[in-house]
């Protein structure tokens, strides 16, 4: 059952040198950290966990029309999700397809764009979740009016839609951004995290299997601040700076959660003439102009971030 999880950073913080603290995610998952020296892990089926919607019509064939809810629109990521989506649509052949949301990533409005179309009548919604027990009702909603609901990139409570199709496993994403960052800084090295909210659950899945995967690879890694920056550009270079400037030569590096925070935080790294210091690795669609300096951006469509 997912639930609110709400972290400040004294929370986060362990004793210096203790390495990370122990991150649990916004939500009581297990974490399954992969193995040190590369073995792979292994996928096992699950039982479907979705709920289904009730009285649903027989849509075979007949002209369905879907709306896409995203965290928030007007970023690079969630244009190219839109963009397959409708591409999509048009191979389907009977699919209407479209794209809409917050200008910003605020859990409530995107809960009043999504009972808006329950309203004005859908035949699908698509969506990732500013917050995944917060969307839970209005989602339950849709499907209690016969609306299929189906997620990606950011989950809710599994209840609240039938299907949850996710870009990568979340342990794949920890343990490609710890081995990255290792590689750039060394294995002791002080570091942060910007990301977007600590309930946003893909990031917060993200970070939990980050800890708990350098906890067993990377002991020494150590472990200093998360910081939250939405989805914003400006948000997202300010709390770099503040880490930049809170942290001075014990930061050696920082992770970017979101394809917002990385660039922004490169550029943050930039200004404050830390090339070559300050290493950013972190989640991006392929190449923001504002990723600068030698900084180690993961730019890999299949571990993009929201």
């Amino acid at each position: 059952m997912l639930k609110k999880f709400l972290l400040t950073a004294a929370a986060l913080s362990m004793v210096a040198g203790s390495g990370w603290a122990q991150w649990t995610g916004g939500d009581d998952l297990p974490t399954n950290p992969l193995a040190c020296d590369g073995s792979p892990g292994s996928v096992a089926a699950k039982p479907y966990d979705g709920g289904s919607p009730s009285n649903a019509p027989n849509r075979k064939g007949k002209s369905i029309t879907v709306v896409d809810v995203p965290k928030l629109i007007g970023i690079g990521y969630f244009n190219a999700t839109s963009k397959g989506i409708t591409d999509a649509a048009k191979e389907l052949g009977n699919v209407s397809a479209s794209t809409d949301g917050p200008t910003e990533a605020n859990i409530d409005d995107q809960i009043t764009f999504i009972d808006n179309y329950i309203t004005s009548g859908v035949d699908g919604i698509l969506f990732a979740a500013n917050d995944p027990v917060a969307i839970a009702p209005v989602l339950k909603k849709a499907l209690s009016k016969g609306i299929n609901v189906v997620g990606y990139d950011a989950n809710s409570q599994p209840d609240a839609r039938q299907w949850f199709v996710n870009q990568a496993e979340f342990n794949g994403i920890a343990k490609a951004l710890v081995d990255s960052m290792v590689a750039e800084v060394g294995a002791n090295a002080g570091i942060a995290i910007v990301t977007s909210t600590f309930t946003t659950p893909n990031q917060a899945r993200w970070i939990a299997e980050m800890s708990a995967y350098a906890s067993k690879c990377h002991p020494n890694l150590k472990f200093l601040e998360t910081v939250e920056a939405q989805e914003d550009n400006i948000l997202s270079f300010n709390q770099a700076t503040t880490l930049i400037n809170k942290y001075g030569d014990d930061l050696d590096g920082i992770f970017g959660m979101t394809s917002v925070a990385t660039p922004a935080s490169a550029e943050a790294v930039t200004q404050a003439g830390e090339c070559g210091k300050i290493a950013i690795v972190g989640l991006a669609t392929p190449c923001d102009e504002t990723v600068r300096c030698h900084q180690l951006c993961e730019i890999c469509s299949s571990l993009e971030s929201g």
